[in-house]
């Protein structure tokens, strides 16, 4: 099947893009990318770690890229010990163990105004069946501060609310591009809802086949950042 998402040693349709800066002028932070391949009769392994450096406090810096490696590693950890256990199951059955296959991805959407946004795209192939995880990490480089969506917002503003509208409207203008009745069984965005920033918006996205069918992207929400400059603290308004 052709993978719909972002290409990985898997999925071999389109070349790989591990980092893409979307905007001009100088970067905060360098990136470079620390590799983890294995390949035995349980599983086959491409991960990808991102290493930022750049000037500002080293204890953030440090911080950072563990926060990332060690994510990483805990994946690599359990998507290993549950290859074992599936090689052990099958043979214990007298079938022909399939090696698992898993891989990510990594991608900088955001890297301006001491502003750091990066997504993590984990793919697995097991038994045939493929699956998407992805996760997102915003942080603040003065501070260090992992940033969440109520870190963006005016202390006064109901943020939620205001989300939730504009997700609901999206929903209603592209129906075709969800689950029927995906705005009527919409609740609403959870209190840990990930998210990212890119190029003057803010991005909300949702998890594999959640309110979109597999033939589509990982559900993503785009809402421009002048569409909510009114709500967020000015810092957080770039290009508003």
């Amino acid at each position: 099947m052709k993978c719909p998402y972002e290409p990985n040693i898997f999925c071999p349709y389109r070349r790989i893009t591990e980092h893409r800066f979307r905007y001009d002028g100088p970067l905060p932070l360098s990136v470079n990318t620390k590799e983890i391949r294995l390949s035995n009769n349980k599983i086959d392994e491409y991960l990808r770690i991102p290493v930022y450096t750049g000037k500002i406090s080293p204890e953030i810096i440090e911080n950072i890229n563990n926060n990332f490696y060690n994510d990483i590693m805990e994946f690599k950890t359990e998507i290993e010990k549950s290859a074992e256990d599936n090689w052990s199951k099958m043979k214990s059955e007298g079938k022909a163990p399939i090696p698992f296959q898993v891989s990510n991805i990594y991608n900088t959407t955001y890297n301006n105004n001491g502003i750091l946004s990066t997504t993590l795209l984990y793919q697995e192939l097991i038994n045939g069946i493929n699956n998407f995880i992805k996760t997102s990490y915003n942080y603040d480089l003065s501070t260090g501060k992992s940033l969440s969506l109520k870190d963006l917002f005016l202390n006064n503003v109901n943020y939620k609310e205001v989300l939730d509208s504009i997700i609901r409207n999206q929903l209603a203008i592209n129906p075709q591009d969800y689950f029927p009745n995906s705005l009527k069984n919409f609740k609403g965005i959870s209190m840990d809802q990930p998210f990212y920033l890119d190029d003057g918006n803010l991005v909300v996205f949702f998890g594999f086949n959640e309110i979109a069918p597999i033939s589509s992207n990982i559900p993503t929400i785009k809402i421009p950042l002048s569409e909510i400059k009114g709500y967020l603290k000015p810092k957080y308004c770039f290009n508003c």
